[in-house]
């Protein structure tokens, strides 16, 4: 387990060099220098092409996949490793060793002297436009102020764009972006703090969820093992920063209220269920991206209600319809109240226009839309297939792949109302949306991989499986993504342009993850232990202190 550890480390190491040489800014901290010195090694320029930025580009993706590869399998060795260990006279042990290489990697990606994308330089330029300027981030763009600082570190694209994310983040990225003042290497490292601060509290939010739940201290160590120390996780919250992190942290504590209210046998009470309400709404007003949480919940409320309510066969709803009207109106209440300072004063329509004009909601990148789209800008589709390049098409796509795992759900929520069902039915919704996304990142992934350890149980059934084999896949090929910003994106301008790599593209991020998914259902039952496919209990398998709801 050590030697796994030890590879991963320095593989990381080996990966941070590579994204110093691709995306690497200046700075005279000495110990971020000398972070980036153990990676001297590796070259730069593989291809000997004619164009040196492709080149450079090409080398640094290659090299990135390859330490990507030894990263995950020093990880997947390492989750072996620790759940085979996993004895109560260890157990201490293995919870420092986690803690350690959270650390140790932490040190490596706060301190390195680059990043891979300019979301920070936008929460910034959000959160200076409302702290600094006092103007308004959701109708006001960051090219109303040329002359702040951080307007030379964006992207032309998003120069133009008002802010795409909830008013709670809004306002912490002020406060970040005045604590960060106007360095590039502080702002960077104040967004990364916050986003190390955020995978912290989730770790503990994790194993103080489990533990609600009833797991035995080796699934808590195996659930807390796969999240804290995956590959993803890592670099796209300690490094890159993303705000993600913040709303996998309203979410994780959503789930811990669930549980202790379960395990109080107080879920079915306003004062139960609020609580889990309230972190819910406030992880959509980081990002909307958690919506289908809140679906979720009501359900889960609702149909454990009309169970406890009904009696002699007749179902008695009027309790549960009254809980879920409760909930709703809370859930609008909480989303005025937030949104309503930046609406005072503006007209619906503009209101809307925010909404509906954001690159997210018109554009496309490294999805399948985006293999339509770019072929169509170079070559005329054949008639037949014009419809897939309709963005149109893919909205309504995306609403129902990510509806459907809810609306079937509802089997499950009604048979087992617990904690752990209503993670994986909110993780199937976000997987059926990330795979049908015409708008898609990397980063994204920890949605999924911050609610997998929720779902681990002593039994687990197919679905639980999976969703875990798909999660882990999923979140190695995600990295793929980055080919569309440090490559595609280039091979698209070369004349004639290069458009084969948009199919190669999606095969890697989405066909990988989709296979492991259809192997992992069809052979589930070879692998499976005997005694996890001989009890017949709930679909899900949960154990009866998930089942319980009221004492």
């Amino acid at each position: 387990m050590l030697i796994s550890a030890a590879i991963f480390v320095v593989s990381i190491l080996f990966f941070d060099a590579v994204l110093h040489n691709i995306s690497g800014f200046k700075t005279s901290v000495w110990i971020s220098n000398k972070i980036t010195w153990f990676g001297r090694w590796i070259p730069t320029d593989l291809t000997g092409g004619a164009h040196t930025r492709l080149a450079m580009h090409k080398t640094g993706f290659i090299e990135m996949v390859i330490f990507l590869v030894v990263m995950f399998a020093a990880y997947l060795a390492c989750a072996w490793f620790l759940y085979r260990r996993a004895k109560s006279g260890s157990q201490t042990f293995l919870f420092w060793f986690i803690w350690a290489g959270v650390l140790v990697v932490s040190v490596i990606y706060l301190l390195t002297p680059a990043i891979m994308t300019t979301d920070v330089y936008s929460y910034s330029s959000y959160g200076r436009i409302l702290a600094i300027y006092h103007a308004n981030p959701y109708f006001v763009p960051p090219k109303a102020f040329p002359h702040d600082v951080v307007y030379q570190w964006l992207q032309p694209e998003w120069r133009k764009v008002v802010s795409i994310y909830g008013p709670i983040w809004t306002i912490v990225g002020a406060l970040l972006a005045l604590i960060g003042g106007s360095s590039q290497l502080g702002l960077v490292l104040v967004f990364r703090c916050f986003a190390l601060l955020c995978h912290v509290m989730n770790i503990i939010l994790i194993v103080a969820t489990m533990r609600a739940m009833k797991r035995s201290p080796r699934l808590i160590l195996l659930g807390t093992f796969l999240y804290a120390w995956n590959p993803l996780v890592l670099m796209e919250t300690v490094f890159n920063g993303h705000n993600d992190i913040f709303m996998v942290t309203f979410l994780l504590l959503g789930f811990y209220f669930c549980a202790r209210a379960q395990q109080k046998g107080t879920f079915l009470q306003w004062h139960g269920y609020l609580l889990p309400l309230v972190s819910f709404t406030a992880a959509v007003l980081v990002k909307f991206s958690a919506a289908p949480v809140l679906p979720v919940l009501v359900l889960a409320v609702a149909f454990a209600t009309i169970q406890v309510d009904s009696k002699n066969g007749k179902l008695v709803w009027r309790r549960a319809l009254s809980s879920a009207v409760l909930m709703t109106v809370t859930f609008v209440l909480i989303a005025l109240v937030c949104y309503g300072p930046f609406w005072i004063g503006h007209s619906l329509r503009d209101i809307i226009r925010g909404f509906t004009s954001l690159p997210a909601s018109s554009d496309s990148i490294s999805s399948v839309l985006s293999i339509f789209k770019n072929y169509n800008l170079y070559h005329a589709l054949p008639s037949a297939l014009n419809i897939f390049k309709s963005r149109l098409l893919w909205n309504i796509v995306n609403m129902v792949a990510m509806l459907a795992p809810i609306l079937i759900g509802c089997i499950y929520l009604w048979r087992a109302p617990g904690t752990r069902t209503m993670a994986l039915v909110t993780l199937a919704s976000f997987s059926g949306f990330l795979i049908t996304t015409p708008w898609f990142f990397s980063w994204y992934l920890v949605w999924l991989i911050g609610l997998l350890p929720l779902c681990i149980a002593a039994r687990m059934g197919r679905l639980s499986y999976t969703l875990l084999a798909f999660s882990l896949a999923f979140s190695a090929t995600a990295f793929f993504s980055y080919y569309t910003t440090m490559v595609g994106w280039m091979l698209l301008l070369l004349k004639p342009p290069a458009l084969t790599w948009n199919i190669w593209l999606s095969i890697g991020i989405l066909g990988i993850p989709i296979a492991v998914l259809v192997i992992t259902w069809l052979l589930w039952p070879r692998f499976a232990r005997p005694e996890t496919i001989s009890i017949q209990d709930t679909p899900l398998d949960l154990p009866a202190a998930d089942s319980a709801l009221v004492k």
